[in-house]
């Protein structure tokens, strides 16, 4: 039974080194199964062996230090940037642009606005905002004026 900790053990040791190289969902899973045998494997270790204790914790202690290692040795390197995203992202509306050039333009719900929805203008795609109203998906609509990076659009009268 203790060569199924020491399989289980590799598994998970395997698998979560997977998780760091394979991003995404992929990289999940591997994480959520590492974890699992390593969980599995302490447990018939703690059950199995007379020491099983001191096994998981002295196991546990050198995953510790490791870990605490390589953390060292990459921020001392300067590798974070491989490892670690370093940037943040921009409050500012200027990633956007000026918006209040599309005030008074025209165009058409593509999805219902109650308040919020998506528009067409003129092939140009947008979240925008109506005035608190109801607008149904087709019907012409019009910029009335934009806050930061809020559109906020009307229904066109005579429609």
């Amino acid at each position: 039974m203790l060569q199924l900790a020491v399989i289980l053990l590799a598994i998970g040791t395997l698998a979560l080194l997977l998780e760091l190289l394979i991003p995404g969902f992929d990289g999940f899973i591997c994480g959520i199964v590492g974890i699992i045998a390593l969980v599995l494997s302490a447990i018939i270790t703690v059950i199995w062996h007379d020491y099983g204790w001191f096994f998981v914790g002295a196991g546990v202690a050198v995953v510790g230090l490791l870990c605490g290692f390589v953390y060292n040795f990459i921020t001392k390197r300067q590798l974070q940037g491989r490892f670690f995203l370093n940037d943040n992202l921009a409050e500012d509306t200027s990633i956007v642009g000026d918006l209040s050039a599309w005030v008074g333009k025209e165009g058409t719900a593509i999805s219902i606005l109650k308040p919020y929805g998506e528009a067409d203008f003129n092939g140009v795609h947008m979240e925008v905002a109506s005035t608190g109203a109801l607008i149904e998906r087709g019907t012409r609509i019009r910029v009335l004026e934009t806050q930061g990076r809020k559109v906020i659009v009307g229904e066109v009268n005579g429609n």
